[in-house]
């Protein structure tokens, strides 16, 4: 098959692009043909379709007004992405197109001009924007569910796109255009790594007949673990109010001196604020390594005790929770969103209520005085990942998911998700 990967990042920046990049590897390794879309970046990796990408814009950047206008244009619909994915499929000709990661950067635009090339969709859901335009169900730090039934004029009161109005507004604009383009009509099938954003989204009005059951893999020889005990646990992710650093702070503020150090592996915009909190608050068992990836990410991982994922929005299936199973590392983990689906009780790790910060602190405690427990519970999360979440039924299941969508062929729509849960793949 000749199959179009379309990412806003052609590089490793998250977790969605870690799945996008892992699962074009795997389909050009098992025989298939993978054509890239993205935007433009330094961080890129090489393509030689890299010609076609988009040119780079940062949101996040300070822009010109007259710079902003015509970002927010491209953001609701972009004639550029329009015109480069029209050559691209032009060149290659691809049976069919699987979707990640696209607002904002290339915008949905893109659906609409794949699905007027005649070509079959399919889009892994990674974050909710196709619900919610402020991608996380979040505003103000808390769970916001505001925008159920259409109603996106919402964000602008409650400021949920990078705590913007202005922002917010385009995003309001975004979404009620193509809710009246009836743009996501146009994907073929939806793509949920957990069966909580699947659920989810289907109560926010995604047709279920359309949504299937598909987690995430991760290629398990890349991940040696070492099941031993450790002197520190980690944080792994982003700095950034939803993901429920600041209660891991308070946790560790409340737990006092322990025996194992935190050492936090992420960079992001409240760094200087948990900075300040470790340095007033005496937290000197806190260390920030910034951003690692690679064998010295592993290598991190692989010798903590546990990894602590304190989340406080909607998580699908985290990539931290992930990686850190894989290499022998339990999680305590929120539960929130698709971690308990991941994290179980006594086996893989420890959860405790999201925003909880006596809770969590309860749980550090606990693994701290039980390190031969902690070690068998890395072992439990190992096995976990290999039953579950290994490459092969992963992408035996995605071969089958597009054949059908080629061939023209209806299928069953409830079988996909009822075949995911027999298999045992999440």
């Amino acid at each position: 098959m000749r199959i179009l990967q379309a990412n806003k990042y052609h590089y490793a920046k998250g977790g969605a692009e870690r799945y996008y990049l892992d699962v074009s590897r795997a389909l050009a390794a098992r025989g298939h043909e993978v054509v890239p879309f993205a935007m433009q970046h330094p961080r890129n990796e090489e393509t030689p379709h890299a010609r076609h990408f988009v040119p780079e814009i940062d949101y996040r950047s300070r822009l010109s007004l007259g710079a902003r206008l015509r970002a927010a244009a491209r953001a609701i619909y972009s004639r550029e992405t329009v015109r480069r994915v029209r050559a691209l499929v032009a060149d290659t000709h691809p049976q069919i197109a699987h979707l990640h990661n696209i607002y904002h950067q290339l915008s949905p635009s893109l659906i609409t001009e794949l699905a007027r090339c005649g070509t079959p969709i399919v889009q892994t859901l990674h974050d909710y924007n196709v619900v919610c335009p402020g991608s996380l169900f979040m505003a103000g730090g808390e769970v916001c569910e505001e925008c159920k039934g259409g109603r996106y004029h919402r964000m602008l009161g409650q400021r949920c796109l990078l705590e913007s109005r202005g922002a917010s507004a385009v995003g309001a604009i975004e979404a009620y255009l193509h809710n009246l383009l009836k743009t996501y009509a146009k994907v073929d099938r939806f793509l949920c790594p957990s069966r909580f954003m699947l659920e989810k989204v289907a109560e926010f009005g995604l047709p279920r007949e359309k949504l299937i059951h598909l987690p995430y893999f991760l290629r398990l020889e890349s991940y040696l673990p070492a099941f031993r005990e450790s002197d520190y646990f980690i944080y792994l992710g982003r700095l950034s109010r939803e993901k429920g650093i600041v209660t891991l702070f308070d946790a560790l503020r409340l737990r006092g001196g322990g025996r194992l150090r935190c050492r936090i592996l992420g960079e992001g915009p409240i760094e200087g604020e948990l900075r300040t909190r470790a340095r007033e608050w005496g937290l000197g068992g806190v260390e920030f390594t910034g951003y690692l990836q690679g064998e010295a990410l592993h290598e991190a991982i692989r010798n903590a005790a546990f990894t602590v994922v304190p989340s406080e929005w909607y998580e699908n299936l985290p990539f931290s929770v992930l990686e850190s199973f894989a290499l022998g590392t339990p999680v305590v983990g929120a539960q929130i969103g698709g971690i308990p689906e991941m994290v179980l009780d006594g086996e893989t790790g420890w959860t405790f209520r999201s925003g909880d910060a006596p809770g969590l602190a309860e749980k550090l405690a606990w693994m701290e005085a039980h390190p031969e427990r902690v070690v068998a519970l890395g072992r439990g999360a190992r096995t976990l990942v290999e039953e579950r979440y290994a490459p092969g039924p992963h992408l035996d299941r995605l071969e089958e998911i597009y054949g059908t969508l080629i061939s023209g062929r209806p299928g069953r729509p409830e079988a996909p998700v009822a075949a995911a849960q027999d298999r045992g793949s999440g």
